[in-house]
Parts: structure tokens; C-alpha cells; sequence
């Protein structure tokens, strides 16, 4: 039997100087009539189905410091803003994404939220954000800007022994894809030490040394981050592997938690 569905709304008041947790319930019957109580803790009535918390038209400078720390607030949109919600870091399990303008929240106190946000961009950036003060408790969101820095890739000096080069430069490596976009290494096949045919992973294991986000920290490049091009890069060209003689570009697609991406080229011409 379906009787209906719950929402609950968490707020926080001062009790004696202390800070306590409170939850409205709002019981909605298929009679539409709507029962409000308060809680500490509790358990869904019989009938009952429940409703995340759910929170519209949002920014991610919505997002902001409550106690630097200890807890975030999520404003609405007023002049001055007015909280929404507060939430405590510690509680807070994990984020995770619901298409391209949500995010849901896991806390272990109180039921998942939903924030939908006004863009990609935003819900893009709340995710990267969030993430990152759950691994930096102690950092102040109100000092946070607007991250469009894709992560970069450090290169190793040598790929399997062949020099790694910054295409139209003369200068000495090891480099990163601050030093420019496109990078070679030229194979020439009666001497290369290395594997043929050449794959994804043995690019990612010989070429890379390590990435870097400057929100994210260390990231881990895969096979899908990378797509292989013959002759020039176009879908029909695409290729798993580089497989002999022929020159073959190697473009990466790293991306962070904000969704900046890194598009560095790297060249192998084999002869």
C-alpha cells in the first residue's frame, strides 16, 4: 500500500550554545494534505516512501563556508543570499553526479540531496569544489575561484629509450605539457627497443611520468583518455594502436573533476 511520500528539511539551531541538528517532515497523502513534525531521528512510517532532499537553480558559488573546517552552506539566490542547508564535512560520504546539472550528496546524518544547478559549468565546478574541501577540510570556499586549469602531464625524459621531443624546439627535456601542445618521438624501427606494436597502456606507461591537477592533486591517466589518429586526426583515421612505418598522433583527453581538458599532441613518426 502507497499512502504517499516524505520530504525532510534539516536545519540547524542554538540550544544552551550548542549547535543541534533538527529535521522537519513533511508527510504528503494522496489526500494532498501535508502533516509537518519535527525530529531528531527517526524511521518512515508504514506506507511511506521517501523523497531526497532536493535543491534547484543553483551556482556553484552557492556553495560557501559556513564554519572554515567544519561545515559548508548552500545559499539560495536572495540579496542578501539565505541558507538552505548546512553541512557538516565529517558527515558528508560521498558525491556523485546525476547527469550533466546534478549532484547528490551522501551523509551519513540525514537523507541524499539533490543540487541541480542553472549549467554543466556549474554542476562541473561544485563537483571539483566539494571534492576538494573533503580532502582539505581546513581550506576557506569563499577563497576558491572559478577553476579553469586542465591538468598537466609530465613527460618522461626518454620512451623506451628514444628521445621525447617538443616538436619544433632544440631544447633538452624532460617536459610537460606547460612547455607546449605538441611533442614527437621519432621511431626508427631497426633500432627501437621497445614494443611493436605499440598500444595504449605502453604509451601511458613509457611516455608519462606522472599528472597533475592543481585542485585535483595527482590523477591517473587510462586507455580512455587517449585516441590514436594515422596520418592526421580525423574519425576515420582513428586506430587502436600504432602498428609500423607511418606517422601516427597520439592525443590525450585528460580531463579533471571540473572538466577541463588537457589536449596535448604527441607524434610518433616510424620509419
Amino acid at each position: 500500500m502507497n499512502l504517499g511520500k516524505y520530504e525532510i528539511e534539516t536545519y540547524y539551531v542554538v540550544v544552551n550554545g550548542q549547535t543541534k541538528t533538527r529535521q522537519r517532515v513533511i508527510y504528503t497523502g494522496f489526500n494532498n494534505e501535508d502533516i509537518f513534525i519535527e525530529r531528531y531521528y527517526g524511521t518512515i512510517r508504514d506506507g511511506y516512501k521517501g523523497s531526497n532532499t532536493f535543491f534547484k537553480n543553483l551556482t556553484w558559488t552557492n556553495i560557501r563556508s559556513h564554519i572554515v573546517g567544519e561545515s559548508i552552506v548552500v545559499n539560495d539566490n536572495g540579496t542578501p543570499p539565505k541558507p538552505l542547508i548546512y553541512l557538516s564535512i565529517s558527515s558528508i560520504e560521498s558525491i556523485q553526479r546525476d547527469g550533466e546539472e546534478t549532484l547528490i550528496i551522501y551523509d551519513n546524518q540525514i537523507e541524499p540531496i539533490n543540487l541541480e544547478f542553472i549549467s554543466k559549468h556549474d554542476c562541473d565546478q561544485a563537483y571539483s569544489l566539494l571534492n576538494y574541501v573533503l580532502q582539505n577540510q581546513n581550506v576557506d570556499i569563499d577563497s576558491i575561484i572559478n577553476d579553469i586549469t586542465p591538468p598537466v602531464i609530465f613527460f618522461n625524459e626518454y620512451f623506451y629509450g628514444l628521445e621525447v621531443k617538443l616538436d619544433g624546439s632544440n631544447l633538452s627535456g624532460p617536459f610537460s605539457s606547460e612547455d607546449g601542445n605538441t611533442f614527437r618521438v621519432d621511431v626508427k624501427l631497426s633500432d627501437f627497443e621497445g614494443p611493436i606494436p605499440i598500444t595504449k597502456n605502453d604509451i601511458i606507461t613509457g611516455l608519462i611520468y606522472s599528472v597533475s591537477d592543481n585542485r585535483d592533486g595527482e590523477l591517473i591517466a587510462t586507455e580512455q583518455d587517449i585516441l590514436i589518429y594515422k596520418d592526421v586526426i580525423n574519425v576515420d583515421n582513428e586506430i587502436d594502436e600504432i602498428l609500423g612505418v607511418g606517422v601516427y598522433l597520439c592525443k590525450f583527453y585528460l580531463k579533471d573533476l571540473g572538466q577541463n581538458q588537457n589536449n596535448s599532441i604527441v607524434i610518433f613518426s616510424v620509419t
